[in-house]
């Protein structure tokens, strides 16, 4: 087990004792609405002087925000673990975050904890659901906000942002912009040096890559009631062009100087409507709707004096979404069943160039498309009165067809059974143990061809990719600390056909490509934590903490070694202490993120990134309820980003190693100020 894991789970060992007192002795405000839902009053979340809905969910107790994964097709598994007003946001560009950054505190009449499907409400999956309920009424409210940060070389990052929304009885209409510029702090001015087999250098050179994105966003909402129900709708439109400088001046063996670019353009539009009813006592039915089409159009270029390489690489994407679901119950239990229907299509092309001459590529220019239907159906129910029970099935079946440079036709169909037991003894621990199926979807990228100037590599399309699955099994042990709680989690997951990355023939030539390398294990140890720590004497103070120790084995298809699984960080996590003072009107804290490393088993190359741990710091004023001011200073560690490239003749591990790679890069600290005013109610 990693050190900081290890020193964070005795930290919470140390404290817990002292601390551990039933929640609600400390919190008589909370209570117990029905089975299955706790209601938390704003009057819980006074002492952290919350501004957004967001700073009030991040303190529920046991609870943490999983965003839900827009790139993946369809509805189902795409859903965050948030509700808002009892319904889950239509939109699937946006993230959850995004949407309670823009509901104002004082906007929000009370936050519910829901545990189980059978307190009427979508689980999509989860095993706690938080479900944000407004304030009803004539009331018209907003906030305007504006942001800036100062890195160094002379990149900044100004935002504004503003929202409003206006609601009437049941009727409510928003609307929110944004134009803001990110700067990728994890790139930035460093070196990338190359060396031979023994270590001694074959190239030297001081290296820039700063990278950014300028984000231009509109997206209006509008909900009222409809034919016994309630209907919202919801569009979005967002465009944003992402770029990066690169400047490699070598210095040794000889000096010379090369340079390039990479540019993308990307405009994505959205629609979506969500629509629920009751149909008498207990039975209530929804239905959703999402289009969503993205477009995307980019060109990298490396010059090297009179030498000039140019890839460009567009596609266009769309997805249709139908969803019906119908919950009821019958004799104790809670039902839920459904359908789903998802059209995805992408065209894509990608051209690559040296001097003017054109490179063949595989797959280069293709267009994929999917049809898939999904059926569920899910039944909760309390054996005991302490005991809930959650079983349900899934079946999924897709019919995909590639046309263009490479032809294919497939069709895939996939059962997903999921069983949840919580189980919650008399006093402050609750236990939960999850077994589920879970399917993977194919990447429509990895059916194209992509090419890396920065590297110079090129990964090809590979027609023959099947989507992983796996066994989940699933332990957690939560602990009621005060209005605080620790969450152990230990979860083994078996998985068939990993997707990771193997060597293909295309032409002749043998390419680096996604595909699947055969059966392999994941074992991960997590802890979340969420300590205010008022019992111990310090009034104000909370700490907040979420740590993964993870290892995953497979069989290498080149060596036919056991080793870890592309892309799974062996480590991750991050904990963080803030300080409420409400006498002085200030809010104070500090966040440290523990450092990172990822590894690419390629076909003729072992890839390293590793990022350096972080801290962040701010400093937050609220002169009156509608003003704050937020200083922050960010990555006061200067971390930096370290890219390991050990290159091989041939197949990797098993030819000699030709070059090692290293590229270090530092984004360097930086600072910036927030400064919001909110109106309304």
């Amino acid at each position: 087990m990693h050190s900081s894991f290890r020193a964070m789970t005795l930290a919470l060992c140390a404290v817990s004792v002292p601390l551990a007192t039933p929640a609600t002795a400390q919190d008589a405000a909370v209570v117990q609405e029905r089975p299955g839902v706790t209601v938390y009053p704003p009057a819980h979340f006074e002492r952290s002087q919350p501004n957004t809905a967001l700073d009030m969910v991040k303190l529920l107790p046991g609870f943490r925000v999983q965003e839900g994964d827009s790139d993946r097709r369809g509805y189902s598994g795409a859903a965050a673990n948030v509700l808002i007003d009892g319904q889950r946001p239509a939109s699937k560009q946006e993230t959850v975050e995004e949407l309670l950054k823009r509901i104002p505190a004082s906007s929000v009449s009370r936050i519910e904890l829901v545990q189980g499907a059978e307190a009427g409400f979508d689980m999509q999956g989860y095993a706690l659901i938080a479900n944000v309920v407004r304030k009803g009424g004539g009331t018209l409210r907003g906030r305007i906000e504006g942001e800036y940060a100062n890195f160094r070389h002379g990149l900044d990052a100004p935002r504004l942002a503003g929202e409003v929304a206006y609601g009437s009885g049941d009727r409510l209409a928003e609307l929110s912009g944004a134009i803001y510029r990110e700067i990728d702090d994890e790139h930035g001015f460093g070196s990338r040096n190359r060396y031979a087999p023994d270590g001694s250098p074959t190239r030297l050179a001081a290296y820039a890559q700063p990278e950014g994105e300028t984000v231009r966003q509109v997206t209006g909402g509008y909900r009222q009631p409809l034919l016994g129900g309630t209907v919202r709708l919801n569009g979005l439109f967002k465009d944003s062009r992402k770029f990066a400088d690169i400047a490699n001046s070598i210095t040794f063996p000889t000096v010379r100087e090369t340079s390039g670019t990479e540019r993308k353009h990307s405009r994505a539009t959205e629609g979506g409507m969500h629509a629920e009813r009751q149909f008498g006592a207990g039975t209530s039915g929804e239905l959703v709707a999402i289009r969503r089409d993205t477009r995307v159009r980019a060109v990298d270029r490396s010059i090297e004096g009179a030498d000039e390489e140019v890839n460009k690489e567009a596609s266009d994407a769309s997805e249709t979404i139908l969803r019906v679901a119908l919950r009821t119950s019958l004799g104790g239990v809670a039902l839920e069943g459904g359908v789903e229907a998802a059209r995805n299509v992408l065209h894509s092309r990608t051209a690559l160039t040296e001097n003017g001459v054109a490179i063949p590529l595989p797959a280069a220019d293709v267009t994929i498309a999917e049809n898939r239907a999904e059926g569920f159906v899910t039944g909760s129910w309390r054996p005991a009165a302490r005991l809930a029970v959650e079983a349900g099935l899934r079946g999924e079946v897709s019919r995909l067809t590639q046309s263009g440079d490479s032809d294919l036709a497939k069709s895939l169909a996939f059962l997903k059974p999921r069983f949840l037991a919580t189980w919650s003894p008399p006093g402050a621990n609750l236990f939960r143990l999850l077994v589920e199926r879970e399917v993977g979807q194919l990447d429509f990228g990895d059916f194209v061809s992509s090419a890396s100037l920065n590297t110079g590599t090129v990964t090809a399309g590979n027609k023959d990719l099947e989507p992983d699955s796996l066994w989940r099994f699933e332990l957690a042990w939560e602990r009621r600390i005060g209005k605080g709680s620790l969450v152990l989690t230990a979860r083994h997951e078996r998985i068939s056909d990993v997707v990771d990355r193997i060597p293909v023939v295309a032409g002749g030539t043998l390419f680096d490509a996604v595909g699947n390398i055969g059966s392999g294990v994941r074992n991960e140890a997590q802890a979340d934590l969420n300590l205010p720590m008022d019992g111990a004497g310090l009034r104000g103070v909370t700490i907040q903490g979420h740590m993964i120790a993870r290892r995953g084995r497979v069989v290498d298809p080149i060596t036919g070694e056991r080793r870890a699984i592309s892309k799974d960080l062996p480590l991750e996590g991050s904990v963080s202490l803030t300080h409420d003072l409400p006498r002085w009107h200030l809010r104070w804290g500090v966040n440290y993120v523990v450092a990172t490393r990822e590894q690419q088993f390629k076909l003729d190359e072992l890839e390293i990134d590793r990022l350096g741990e972080r801290i962040d710091v701010f400093v937050e004023y609220k002169p009156d309820t509608r003003w704050t001011l937020r200083l922050f200073a960010k990555n006061l560690s200067d971390s930096a980003a370290v890219r390991d490239r050990t290159v091989y003749t041939g197949l990797r591990g098993i030819s000699p190693v030709r070059h090692l790679d290293r590229r270090e890069l530092r984004s360097g600290a930086y600072a910036g100020v927030t400064i919001q005013r909110s109106f309304g109610s």
